[in-house]
């Protein structure tokens, strides 16, 4: 990929025009009206474009460390007691705070109906169904 088929490539990543990407990386107006789409189906472009594409989702999506100082600061600092102990309780799911107890027990008696019968028995059930 030259210059400026990468230039063509990051301003299409930002505005998703093609002639005016084109336009800005430096193409005529005359190759803009005519083969401006056809950038878009050269495969070394259309690689970096969803390379810098999935940079620019990844860096706006919050790290989990993120989210919990947003949430640690509205736990402090909200103006809401409302809203400060609703960021306390998604805190403590987040990190695994709360507990599930489960009571009593559970217990089974579970036997082999098979248990005991000869091949030949078994497959006599078998042909049976």
């Amino acid at each position: 990929m030259n210059a400026r088929q990468k230039r063509f490539a990051e301003f299409y990543a930002m505005s998703g025009n093609a002639a005016w990407s084109a336009v800005q990386a430096g193409y005529s107006q005359k190759f803009v009206n005519t083969n401006a789409s056809k950038l878009l189906q050269n495969t070394t472009i259309a690689q970096y474009i969803r390379e810098l594409t999935e940079k620019a989702q990844d860096e706006r999506i919050m790290t989990a460390k993120e989210r919990q100082v947003m949430l640690s600061d509205i736990a402090r600092d909200g103006a809401l007691t409302q809203d400060r102990l609703r960021a306390v309780d998604i805190l403590n799911k987040m990190t695994g705070e709360y507990v599930t107890k489960i009571e009593g027990s559970i217990s089974a008696d579970v036997s082999d109906p098979f248990k005991g019968l000869t091949t030949e028995e078994l497959r006599k059930i078998a042909e049976e169904d």
